[in-house]
Parts: structure tokens; C-alpha cells; sequence
């Protein structure tokens, strides 16, 4: 309109002086009707500041997207300063297993047994056992404590033997100082000492000689001492891991004294049946073994 309105002027004013061309312009302005709305300025201002202040979606989303991130960081920070610990179970079958633990302490499991423990120590060096083992304990300021079923047995340095049965715990040391405690309560035993701790009671008895072959399971050397032979048997059926089979129950109470050094099987049997005129036949993991008895 405004571009139509010039050029009508400049083709009727085009020789007049400019003078009359801003008259008539004026002149178009004053008697012309635009149907102009009125403005309102205060609401106009008001609808200016809302749009002013109205939230930017897309920046919301940032900032939520922002704090995704943070939580993620703060999540990995918490991890690296408190991990999830995991816990290593061993467990032994019908063959003895020797583990490392973290601090390089070592344990052999004797057939049967089992271990739990940590895969990093913290302020304890805590694992949880059952059966019969060996453990050999690196020194350290920080106690090494074994669970026993609510029986703890606690050492700084030391090498000892633990069985337990669902009566008792018994532990045998073999260098340093273990303690035994239940409830508070404590039992210092001594290097060469035996100590067996009843579950039922809760006390615990010393052993100022202990059983003779309590170590052998693990170093293969067995003292029979005017022993029976059913009690031979017993002990000698867990290290060779056979079953025997007696004839005649006259022979349990035949009284042997013999001392085996990791002997094979067959040499064993082969010294019983000299001894106490035996006849034995090996079939599997059976040993049967038949005589007139004493």
C-alpha cells in the first residue's frame, strides 16, 4: 500500500517540488480509515515479560540430562571407594586343595572341607571354614581370624591345624600362638600344644600331647603306638582314601606298634599283613582284609 501511495505521488509530483508531495502524503494519512486496532500497553508489556521468563524446554532438558550425569559420576566415585566385595568359596572333594590367601597366607584343605574369604582384606583378615586344614599365616599387625560356626580363632603369625565336627573344634599348633575365642572369652594355646574346644558347653581342653597323628593327613607320617587296629584303620582309611573291609571282628582288637613315612598303600598293607598275619585284596577303593584275630 505504502509502496503503491510513493509511486502514484512521484508520477503526479514528479515535477512539483517536494513541498506538495509531503502535503499530499499528509493529506492521504488524515482522511484515510486503517481500521488500526487500539493497543492495549499494559497487557501488550505483559505478554512480553511471560514470553521473557517462559521456561526453555530444551534448556530443562539439559539440565536434567546434567544431572544424569553427575548422579553417574558420583556412582562411580562410591564404587571406587567402597566396591563390592567379593567372596571366594573353595571347596575340596575327595582330594586336598591348597589355596593363597590375599595377604599370601596359605591354607590346605584336607578332602571334604571348605574355605570362604574375601577377595581383598580390609582391617581383618577374616575367613570362614569347616572341615580339617592346614594354614600357614603370614605376620601382620591385623589379626587373621577364622570363623569356625560361631568359634572364632584368632593368630597374627603362625602355622596350625584345625578340624571341626559338629561337637567340637579341635586345633593343634604347629609354630607361634593361636587363641580360641567364644563370647568374649579366651584360650591362648601354645606351639605344640593341642586345645579342643566343645560346642555344646563351650569349654575347652588342653592338651599338653597331642594326638599323634594329627598332622597326618597332611605330611603322609603315622606313629602307632600298641594301637588297635580298627583305630589304624580308621586313620589310615582318610589318607589313602579307601573303605576296609574287616572278616572277623576278633581282628579290631588286634594291638599294633608301627610308624609309616609316606608309604605307599600296597607297602602298608603288605607290612599289616606281616605283622599280624593278614591276607588283604584290594579291589576299587576296598580293601578287604581277613585273619584269625589275636
Amino acid at each position: 500500500m505504502a509502496n503503491n501511495l510513493r509511486v502514484y505521488n512521484h508520477l503526479n509530483y514528479k515535477d512539483k517540488p517536494s513541498e506538495e508531495e509531503d502535503k499530499f502524503i499528509e493529506f492521504l494519512f488524515e482522511h484515510t480509515d486503517l481500521n488500526a486496532p487500539e493497543v492495549d500497553e499494559s497487557k501488550a508489556w505483559d505478554s512480553l515479560n511471560q514470553k521473557i521468563h517462559r521456561p526453555n524446554r530444551s534448556f530443562t532438558w539439559m539440565k536434567v540430562a546434567a544431572a544424569v550425569a553427575i548422579l553417574a559420576i558420583l556412582s562411580v566415585t562410591v564404587y571406587m571407594y567402597d566396591p563390592v566385595i567379593t567372596q571366594i568359596e573353595v571347596a575340596a572333594g575327595n582330594e586336598k586343595v591348597s589355596v593363597t590367601f590375599p595377604d599370601g597366607s596359605t591354607g590346605i584343605l584336607n578332602a571334604n572341607s571348605s574355605f570362604s574369604y574375601p577377595e581383598k582384606f580390609g582391617e581383618e583378615r577374616n575367613v570362614s571354614f569347616n572341615g580339617e586344614a592346614y594354614f600357614d599365616i603370614k605376620k601382620s599387625e591385623k589379626p587373621f581370624i577364622i570363623d569356625v560356626n560361631g568359634v572364632d580363632v584368632k593368630v597374627l603369625g603362625t602355622a596350625f591345624n584345625l578340624i571341626t565336627t559338629n561337637n567340637n573344634v579341635t586345633l593343634y599348633v604347629d609354630r607361634g600362638l593361636v587363641a580360641f575365642e567364644k563370647d568374649g572369652k579366651q584360650t591362648q594355646v601354645q606351639a605344640g600344644k593341642e586345645a579342643i574346644f566343645n560346642r555344646n558347653d563351650g569349654s575347652v581342653e588342653l592338651k599338653d600331647s597331642p594326638s599323634s597323628n594329627i598332622m597326618s593327613w597332611r605330611n603322609g607320617v603315622f606313629n602307632f603306638n600298641n594301637t588297635p587296629l580298627d583305630k589304624v584303620l580308621d586313620e589310615l582309611s582318610e589318607y589313602y582314601e579307601v573303605e576296609f573291609e574287616l572278616s572277623n571282628e576278633k581282628l579290631n582288637s588286634c594291638k599294633i606298634s608301627v610308624t609309616f613315612n609316606r608309604q605307599t598303600l600296597q607297602e602298608v598293607l603288605s607290612t599289616l599283613s606281616t605283622l599280624l598275619d593278614l591276607k588283604t585284596t584290594t579291589k576299587n577303593s576296598t580293601v578287604k582284609i581277613s585273619g584269625q584275630g589275636c
